[in-house]
């Protein structure tokens, strides 16, 4: 009688440390990185861009971008500029899924909100804007190879550190 007794005992105290491990690492934070970056040029167009990315066992896990590209009064007369500059960048992120993005007008602003999670490539910091004549025209470089821009995907391999230096370089405040 008393071996059965000491054989239960451990088997409780292991049971016990096992739901505690197991619980341990089903809520530990995943680290959440904020990066910020406004860009405005010559023609007083402001470009900001907010990303969000999740990082889980050392991989990208999630990645949420709002882009906000603010104009002037010079350009908002009518919203050919603002409608133009959204068709623009609907057709610049048609290889993303419908579902992951979110598109809105305001008075001055096209706002853009993408939120991906599967496998998917984001190019940053890639609008340029300048006037050809009397024209307002926009540049969107989406070379994820290009110099010019930054390139992130879920899945891709960053420590917290690795990633907020490389968004630093790239001209980001991070916290």
């Amino acid at each position: 009688m008393s071996t059965k007794k000491n054989k239960t005992f451990p088997i409780v105290i292991t049971s016990i440390i096992i739901m505690i491990i197991i619980y341990l690492f089903a809520t530990v934070e995943q680290p959440y990185i904020t990066c910020s970056k406004t860009t405005t040029n010559d023609l007083d167009i402001s470009v900001t861009e907010d990303i969000n990315v999740t990082i889980d066992g050392n991989k990208i896990s999630e990645i949420d971008l709002t882009k906000v590209i603010v104009l002037p009064s010079n350009y908002l007369e009518d919203d050919i500029h603002l409608n133009s500059i959204k068709f623009s960048l609907k057709k610049h992120y048609e290889y993303l899924n419908k579902d992951v993005i979110n598109y809105s007008l305001k008075d001055d602003r096209v706002i853009v909100n993408v939120l991906v999670d599967d496998d998917e490539t984001l190019v940053l910091n890639n609008i340029e804007f300048f006037e050809n004549g009397d024209k307002l025209e926009m540049k969107i470089n989406s070379n994820t190879r290009s110099s010019d821009v930054v390139t992130l995907s879920v899945g891709d391999k960053y420590t917290e550190g690795e990633l907020i230096t490389r968004m630093k370089n790239n001209g980001y405040v991070c916290k």
